[in-house]
């Protein structure tokens, strides 16, 4: 008696493939909220880092101002606060973007494909 396969069998294996597919594209999203937790938190962090050096720089001027020279603070233990400004996004002429005026490799594979 030759085997056949009915709907619902059919049906079942279909969705036993489909697992495994969907297991695998389940796990690419966590991956992605994961990374972007990492991303929000790197930028909370830098803008914690930069609130702190400029109130470093301010209490080192006010220092400054109060009558403290720059080497006194400094045989003090206290470093010059660096002026730490942000770089200026640049756009190269293959529309690469760049902060120190460096061009950047082109991608050569798609999106897609990197992951």
């Amino acid at each position: 008696m030759p085997t056949t396969t009915g709907k619902s069998a059919a049906a079942k294996a279909a969705k036993t493939l489909l697992a495994d597919r969907i297991a695998l594209v389940e796990t690419l999203g966590a991956a992605i909220d994961s990374h972007e937790k990492a991303v929000d938190a790197v930028v909370t962090a830098q803008q914690a880092a930069d609130t702190a050096a400029a109130s470093v720089r301010d209490a080192f001027a006010a220092a400054r101002a109060g009558g403290w020279s720059s080497t006194e603070l400094t045989k003090a233990g206290f470093t010059t606060p660096a002026n730490t400004r942000k770089t200026r996004t640049r756009k190269t002429a293959s529309g690469n973007a760049t902060s120190n005026g460096a061009a950047q490799p082109e991608a050569t594979t798609e999106p897609s494909e990197q992951l």
